[in-house]
């Protein structure tokens, strides 16, 4: 994903990449992903299920390895950030840039 594709809809809200806060804020984001996909509900939900609202875990799980493996901090967000639901990703935005008009 590009910075452009994680901000359409906002101009100027975007992830600062290389922002130490917002790698971290990302990351804690993605854990908590990765823990709500693990837990009794969501192996449930999981089983063939397909939704607009959360990427499938099988890609959740690829962006995460590829994210662990990067020598990048950068890359590395950008690609827990691809995990991240469109809901979570809006959040983070709203708590660093405000609530977008």
């Amino acid at each position: 994903m590009s910075a452009h594709a994680a901000s359409v809809g906002h101009p100027g809200r975007c992830p600062h990449w290389s922002d130490p806060a917002h790698q971290a804020a990302i990351t804690a984001a993605y854990d908590s992903l990765c823990e709500a996909l693990t837990g009794p509900v969501a192996t449930l939900r999981l089983v063939g299920a397909r939704s607009p609202l959360v990427p499938p875990a099988h890609r959740v799980r690829e962006l995460g390895r590829l994210a662990k493996a990067s020598q990048l901090p950068a890359r590395a967000a950008l690609l827990r950030w691809g995990a991240l639901p469109p809901a979570v990703r809006h959040d983070l935005l709203d708590a660093w840039f405000g609530r977008a008009a």
